[in-house]
């Protein structure tokens, strides 16, 4: 909610100094976050497969090594890579690991809240 609410805000400022580039800029984080038009958030940006491969390429794997450790052929994982870097709006794969590190992309999802035992 903090993220969206202050992606909202920076559109708005742009939009109020006729800052075309920064409106840009804008819209290309709120994609990479995986939020609408609306500013709030929309479908998970990437599918859990694409989060397991992304740790990967963090890690510094090469495509054939991605296919060895999740059992899939190499011009699959290079499917799920370019998936990424496109989903991400990057142009590499040093690119999308950065980025996935700074918006918090590899850190585990949290734990769904338990239910009390009645």
């Amino acid at each position: 909610d903090e993220v969206a609410a202050a992606v909202r805000e920076a559109a708005e400022v742009a939009t109020r100094l006729g800052a075309a580039p920064l409106g840009e800029q804008v819209a290309t984080l709120a994609r990479r976050v995986g939020l609408r038009g609306t500013g709030r958030p929309g479908p998970e940006l990437l599918t859990s497969r694409e989060r397991e491969v992304l740790r990967l390429v963090a890690e510094g794997h090469s495509n054939s090594r991605i296919a060895e450790r999740l059992f899939i052929s190499p011009k699959t994982a290079s499917v799920h890579v370019s998936r990424i870097i496109a989903k991400l709006d990057v142009t590499n794969r040093v690119e999308a690991a950065a980025l996935a590190h700074r918006l918090g992309l590899l850190d585990p999802p949290p734990a769904p809240a338990q239910r009390r035992a009645r």
